[in-house]
């Protein structure tokens, strides 16, 4: 019994850990959102959002960009060097066996001082055993931290994938607006080119003065310049997509065109459930846990360090006879050592990880904070842009029709041209702000779905485990 109290107490104290246990923040938490839609859909949520727009194209490049992006690559390796990292924390915790064996040959200094000549040979082998007592939790502080770091670094792979996703469908719908935008511009192009004719022919035999057919030159020539600046745009943006996806620069197949694209259904949810389905909530949790769990590894300091180390093997002269009885050797010791005057420096330790806790929280709060705003900037923007497409859609048919009456007038002797040219500049004008409209408003339905994060984040997890055959 009286080797068992030790023991006991060992036990005992080892099941403590120096520092704070972690505990999540107190959060203020808005009861609801602001501009929450009253035909919102909770079911919506965790589903794969942007298969509503019912364009297969999208959905085979959102597969292909979780899949190849390079990004997601980093991350993934992000999280095996966390691992890697949690598994030396741990090994900590155990102790160490190891190994030395050598050999030697000489005259020792008592052998030469008695006149001798004997060259003595020397053999040894043997094992060892080391471990550090984890007495004040120390070591398992630092395991706990390693711990929260790889699972922080598992959701930021976790929002990288939410990037992905969102960049791939953004950049899609901001390429299939320039298609349109392009194919209006050149229809545009192609109706001047024939108003040229056939005022070109008018001015010829004397019908119109020379300044009417230089107007509708330049109007031409202006719808020309519309084009290479749509161009070079939907080269830049077919680049970023290929990029997305992990491909080298290149054409990109089109899919739906822009107006047969289909708005996802807008989804429900309650702030609270942000704190479990935004990435960057998550992970700045998890950062908040690992600063909190350095507390306990710097006060741990302030304790000595109690280690135990044995050795046992064989010495011998002879290499033969190593092993063999009469040749052991073996050692067990125990230490402990500590520091009795550092110039504050272990105090110092703990007070910077004090410090870099709260900075931590502090930040874990921001980012709820901010996950709010983004939610009711998502909210309001889906709202204002979806009134902004209705509008200039109407716009569209007022000009369409202005247009056409001028062009009535004018053959009919009640109008100059350039009442038709300021109708058709209106016209171009209008089609082609409500083509950016619809982008921005599918585009925001699409933030919405980022901003409040979900369960469909795990099943993209799962189609990046599928690596598609390189090409």
């Amino acid at each position: 019994m009286k080797y068992l109290t030790p023991l006991v107490s060992i036990t005992l104290l080892s099941a403590c850990a120096v520092g704070p246990d972690y505990q999540r923040p107190a959060v203020d938490i808005p009861a609801s959102f602001q501009f929450a839609s009253n035909n919102a859909k909770q079911d919506t949520l965790d589903t794969e959002w942007w298969r509503q727009f019912n364009d297969p194209v999208l959905d085979q490049y959102v597969q292909e960009a979780v899949q190849r992006n390079r990004n997601l690559a980093i991350a993934l390796a992000n999280i095996n060097a966390a691992a890697g990292q949690l598994t030396v924390a741990r090994s900590a915790l155990y102790p160490s066996i190891g190994y030395q064996a050598g050999a030697a040959r000489g005259l020792s200094s008592s052998e030469r001082l008695a006149g001798g000549q004997r060259v003595s040979n020397s053999y040894q082998v043997a094992g060892n055993v080391n471990w550090e007592i984890d007495l004040w939790g120390g070591l398992r502080r630092q395991s706990e931290s390693a711990n929260a770091q790889l699972e922080a670094s598992k959701q930021a792979r976790r929002g990288v994938l939410l990037s992905v996703a969102g960049a791939t469908v953004q950049t899609y719908l901001q390429l299939r607006g320039l298609d349109q935008q392009l194919r209006i511009a050149k229809d545009t192009v192609n109706s001047y080119q024939r108003s040229v004719e056939l005022f070109e022919l008018q001015f010829k035999y004397g019908v119109i003065a020379r300044i009417t057919l230089e107007q509708v030159r330049s109007q031409y020539q202006e719808a020309q310049s519309n084009v290479p600046p749509i161009e070079k745009a939907i080269v830049s943006t077919e680049n970023a997509l290929s990029i997305l996806m992990g491909r080298n620069p290149g054409p990109i197949t089109r899919g739906k065109a822009l107006d047969a694209l289909t708005a996802p259904v807008i989804p429900s949810a309650l702030p609270s459930s942000l704190l479990s389905n935004r990435p960057d909530i998550l992970e700045a949790e998890r950062q908040l846990e690992a600063a909190n769990a350095q507390i306990g590894v710097a006060r741990a300091q302030y304790f000595p360090q109690i280690s135990l180390t044995s050795l046992a093997g064989g010495v011998s002269e002879q290499l033969h006879n190593l092993l063999k009885a009469g040749s052991s050797i073996w050692n067990l010791a125990a230490q402990a050592s500590g520091s009795v005057f550092s110039g504050g420096s272990t105090q110092g330790q703990v007070k910077t990880a004090e410090a870099q806790t709260q900075a931590a929280e502090q930040r874990y709060l921001q980012t709820i904070q901010q996950s709010f705003a983004d939610v009711e900037n998502a909210l309001s923007s889906y709202q204002a842009d979806g009134k902004a497409l209705n509008s200039l859609t109407q716009l569209v048919n007022t000009n369409v029709e202005y247009s056409t009456l001028a062009s009535l007038q004018y053959n009919g002797g009640l109008a100059p041209y350039l009442t038709v040219l300021d109708a058709q500049r209106q016209a171009y004008s209008a089609q082609q702000s409500a083509t950016s409209a619809r982008v921005a408003y599918l585009s925001s339905a699409a933030n919405l779905y980022l901003s409040l994060g979900g369960d469909w984040i795990n099943q993209l997890e799962q189609q990046s485990s599928i690596k598609p055959t390189q090409n």
